[in-house]
């Protein structure tokens, strides 16, 4: 009569046809270990037994090894994937960064001409603008001169005219009429007499004194007028030369400056272009920076790359392996304590036999060891006095990973001394 086994309740990577076979053959692995346990007695009187307890712990032995060795290969198969991405998404970066470096180094082609137009156009212009201002300037300086000469030729008129004005004003109050040249020639004579003057005038006849006076008064005014007369002609003409001086400095600052104002429209205009300039080869280096490092990148994991993708197949094909690696791990840490090296490989054939019997998928080159524990472990159970030998690894890989305490037969006392090691900084305690 065929035997019915529990199912396994829990989530493994494979199909159901493949899981309802794990199921199966559990329950033949309890039966393949009792069978031995007989033989194992009959050969070297060393009895040991299995239980339905040993069958449940089986159970829950495999969930918990499946549960962490498909979270550890997920996770390393996930970082492989990871990485691969970012390899593929460099790959795509520097392509499109390949693409944008061209067109950038378009627009730089097209800015640079325009920069160097605009630059050609500054200096025509500039050198326009310099002739131009050469020639105002020597206006300007010109102008300048002369301004300052009339403004002294100005000084001094003002300064005569200014010594003449009270002798001036004293002759015109005296004056109710005007008077020529030939009138004052006429009267030369007179005036020259010693006796000719008022106080003469006056002693001789009163009439004759006021008319004396007149006369006086009148050359006094012709003579002092006739100096005055050409002082302000000269003020009017330096006035004029002045304002006419003046006018010209000032045309000559405005086109200066109109000069200077077009210069500096045409200096901002190449200081724009420049700037646009500046700003696409700062942006093309940029972008150029971008794709040599990704480049370097790429070129530098492009070995990783191949190793990467032959992993992430590996950890696929160890996924799907891992339902009978798990089984075969399980059933040696929970059956193969009691025997010795050669019983414990006979289980493992006859288990592999079973399972692909059952078409239960697992690696070939599985090494039990190897997937239960890591080399800097061992190495550490070494230096705590664990023998380096295979069976000694297996039985430390049974005491540390097992479900249920073990019973150690240790007649040369070499595993005691390996769990005293390992344990001292643990609070353990020795009786006996």
């Amino acid at each position: 009569m065929k035997k019915e086994y529990p199912r396994l309740s829990y989530h493994i990577e494979c199909t159901d046809e493949v899981k309802q076979s794990v199921v199966n053959t559990m329950g033949t692995f309890q039966d393949i270990v009792a069978e031995k346990c007989v033989e194992y007695f009959e050969r070297y009187r060393r009895r040991t037994f299995v239980t339905p307890k040993s069958y449940l712990s089986f159970i829950g032995g495999y969930k918990a090894i499946y549960k962490e060795k498909f979270a550890n290969v997920g996770s390393l198969s996930e970082r492989m994937k990871t990485g691969l991405a970012k390899l593929m998404e460099a790959e795509v970066s520097v392509n499109q960064l390949s693409q944008e470096l061209v067109m950038k180094e378009k627009d730089l082609v097209v800015a640079s001409k325009k920069a160097d137009e605009v630059l050609l156009e500054v200096t025509m212009k500039a050198q326009a603008a310099e002739k131009v201002k050469m020639q105002v300037q020597k206006v300007k300086d010109k102008a300048q001169a002369i301004v300052d000469d009339i403004a002294i030729d100005k000084a001094a008129a003002e300064e005569k005219l200014e010594a003449a004005r009270p002798a001036l004003e004293e002759a015109e109050a005296a004056l109710q009429d005007s008077i020529t040249g030939e009138t004052v020639e006429l009267l030369e004579p007179y005036l020259d007499m010693e006796d000719y003057n008022l106080e003469t005038a006056k002693k001789v006849c009163g009439n004759v004194a006021g008319l004396c006076s007149w006369t006086q008064a009148m050359a006094y005014f012709y003579g002092i007028n006739k100096e005055v007369l050409p002082l302000k002609a000269n003020l009017a003409l330096q006035e004029g030369r002045l304002a006419a001086a003046q006018m010209e400095l000032n045309n000559a600052q405005i086109q200066l400056d109109e000069k200077q104002m077009e210069l500096d429209q045409v200096q901002a205009m190449y200081d724009s272009a420049m700037k646009e300039k500046q700003a696409l080869l700062d942006d093309a280096e940029a972008c150029r920076r971008k794709m040599n490092n990704a480049t370097a990148l790429i070129e530098g994991l492009g070995g990783e790359k191949l190793r990467w993708t032959a992993s992430s197949k590996n950890f696929q094909s160890q996924i799907i392996n891992l339902v009978g690696n798990v089984l075969l791990a399980t059933g040696f840490l929970s059956y193969s304590g009691p025997f010795n090296q050669e019983y414990r490989n006979l289980l493992l054939q006859l288990w592999k036999k079973e399972m692909d019997n059952n078409k239960i998928p697992y690696s070939n080159d599985l090494n039990l060891t190897g997937m239960l524990v890591d080399n800097a472990t061992v190495g550490e159970w070494n230096l705590q006095g664990l023998p380096n030998d295979d069976l000694s690894i297996q039985n430390g890989i049974i005491v540390t990973k097992a479900s249920r305490y073990p019973l150690l037969i240790d007649p040369q006392g070499q595993g005691k001394i390996w769990i005293k090691n390992k344990e001292k900084n643990n609070g353990l305690q020795v009786n006996g």
